[in-house]
């Protein structure tokens, strides 16, 4: 017997993780357009709307319900206006294991809002997918803020993943942490 678990809506105290609507189009490019964001990511820039459609429909494509093989991408939502700004998504690598990736709007850095997202995400996560033992997050050694992220909702350093992933055409040493 299949398993599915509905991609819940997380409040926390200034933001909300909801599912992407097709309204929110002109947001995701507002922060997916900015090269800097984008620099450590595994995409690259949105360079027009088209773009930022056919991630609406990628995560369309993506999203699975079935326990053991979740992938549920969020919009992070300010929970004052409803502006995206930015994504958070959770998908199992295998029955027992979990990660997180999130990008945020470069305006939104340093507030404690990523950090804010990824602790309710990953309470949610170990709440509700049964079997998961462990979560886990990867990122260029280079990008600081999202080390500390994972530093803050207390992921752990495992090590570099030398030449892990390709990232904008060249292989690139990732850090590991659970």
């Amino acid at each position: 017997m299949t398993v599915e678990i509905q991609q819940p809506t997380i409040q926390t105290k200034r933001l909300s993780l909801t599912p992407f609507r097709s309204e929110d189009l002109k947001d995701i490019f507002d922060y997916a357009s900015d090269e800097v964001l984008t620099r450590f990511l595994t995409w690259k820039a949105h360079r027009s709307l088209d773009d930022s459609r056919a991630f609406l429909r990628r995560v369309g494509e993506i999203t699975s319900a079935r326990a053991g093989d979740l992938c549920f991408v969020f919009a992070i939502r300010e929970r004052e206006n409803g502006r995206v700004i930015g994504s958070i998504d959770f998908k199992n690598t295998n029955r027992f294991c979990g990660q997180i990736d999130y990008c945020l709007a470069r305006p939104r850095w340093n507030q404690g809002l990523m950090a804010e997202a990824t602790s309710a995400l990953r309470d949610w996560v170990f709440a509700n997918v049964p079997g998961l033992i462990r979560l886990q997050s990867y990122c260029d050694p280079r990008n600081i803020g999202s080390r500390r992220v994972m530093e803050k909702i207390g992921m752990q350093y495992e090590g570099l993943l030398r030449k892990w992933i390709i990232v904008h055409g060249n292989p690139r040493t990732f850090w590991s942490t659970r």
